[in-house]
């Protein structure tokens, strides 16, 4: 019999003006790992990649079981990120893992893409095209810093977290247990809410 997995990417913004943040990055996925140790039920249904991002996007960790999820520390800040190379490369992503889960007996839930950045594209101009391209998953904004709530509503477009919440508290409220978030993938982005608090 078939079993249900649910793929999860958590994109990484790797900006220069992301320096100060790196450290909470990875704070927030050894908080969101450990969350998966105590929930072993739900996290074998879960399947994660994390996916660096600056000029281009990167893969630090292929899709694979939550409690194996790398450690960020070491990630050396980049100038200037750019969304679209990003959202072009989760579209041919996404598909391929999708393809190679089901060829494994698997059967996929509809992916998440947890996007944790500040929201501050170099490529202002040119990124919503191709994030208008990625229709497959769910996409979840969580905003770093001094972030431009703007931006990542666009981005958002299932939910976004502007603060209030840690980010392995959010990841685990999203991922571990989303029947608890409440998807609304078919707002327009100026109704998506924006998260203060605890999520529930």
């Amino acid at each position: 019999m078939e079993a249900d997995v649910l793929p999860c990417y958590v994109v990484c913004d790797f900006s220069s003006s992301m320096t100060d943040y790196i450290g909470e990055l990875g704070a927030g996925l050894r908080e969101f790992r450990a969350a998966a140790h105590a929930d072993p039920v739900a996290a074998a249904r879960i399947r994660v990649s994390v996916i660096g991002m600056a000029r281009t996007p990167w893969v630090l960790q292929p899709l694979r079981q939550v409690v194996e999820i790398v450690d960020v520390a070491e990630q050396s800040p980049c100038a200037a990120t750019f969304f679209g190379p990003v959202f072009d490369f989760l579209h041919a992503r996404v598909e391929e893992d999708v393809n190679a889960l089901n060829d494994n007996g698997l059967r996929p839930l509809r992916p998440i893409v947890f996007f944790v950045s500040d929201g501050r594209p170099a490529d202002a101009a040119e990124w919503p095209a191709a994030h208008a391209r990625l229709t497959r998953p769910e996409l979840v904004a969580f905003g770093v810093g001094a972030a431009d709530p703007d931006t990542l509503t666009r981005i958002g477009t299932a939910r976004v977290f502007l603060g209030g919440v840690r980010l392995g508290t959010a990841l685990a409220a999203t991922v571990l247990h989303p029947r608890r978030v409440h998807f609304r993938s078919t707002r327009p982005p100026d109704a998506v809410p924006r998260i203060h608090g605890e999520a529930g």
